[in-house]
């Protein structure tokens, strides 16, 4: 197989597709209201109950974040596709994102924010510390405070996980213009003596 090599000043994400994630990150404005961004450089940061995602002070959300040192992750599911996009939708004069108002919310129950109503996974995070200089960005690394899934969601001893995901399955995201529904999965054959 012929490889191209790329140049690595430009952005290789921009060239490539790659799977991952994509929720909404919720944050509290100083006015009190809250806010909501689509973000896919997102997941757990250990094996722990921590959660980061990557964004730039730039935008609200980190401000938000570092200002408020909380903030709420939502999970959607691919048929609930609509709120990320509303998140997306661009601020007006004044600051205020105003498609935010076609997303149902309900209030988180540890931090001041709030999680999207429908999605299969909420988390509440508090801010832990920023890593910034990674170019224009930074990575928001959060402990998750409190947790919570719809029941027909949990992996258990008697839940085939592969039938799980076919039954509820997940969205993934493919920078920068893709999205994809993930409904069949395969375990992946570890190494006898395999150890995490």
């Amino acid at each position: 197989m012929p490889y191209i090599e790329l140049d690595v000043r430009q952005p290789i994400w921009d060239q490539v597709y790659m799977v991952a994630p994509l929720v909404l990150v919720g944050t509290m404005e100083a006015d009190g209201s809250h806010d909501l961004a689509p973000k896919h450089l997102a997941m757990p940061m250990s094996w722990q109950s921590w959660f980061g995602f990557v964004c730039t002070p730039r935008h609200a959300t980190w401000r938000n974040a570092v200002r408020t040192g909380v903030f709420t992750v939502s999970f959607p599911s691919p048929e609930a596709i609509l709120p990320i996009v509303m998140a997306a939708g661009p601020r007006v004069e004044g600051g205020e994102k105003p498609t935010l108002a076609a997303v149902e919310v309900e209030p988180a129950q540890k931090v001041d924010g709030v999680l999207v109503k429908g999605c299969g996974i909420a988390l509440e995070c508090e801010l832990h510390r920023t890593i910034d200089d990674l170019g224009e960005n930074s990575l928001i690394i959060g402990k998750v405070v409190a947790a919570r899934v719809d029941a027909e969601l949990l992996r258990g001893p008697d839940t085939d996980d592969n039938d799980l995901v076919h039954r509820h399955p997940l969205l993934a995201f493919l920078y920068p213009d893709r999205f994809a529904t993930i409904d069949a999965t395969n375990r992946l054959p570890y190494h006898t003596g395999f150890e995490r």
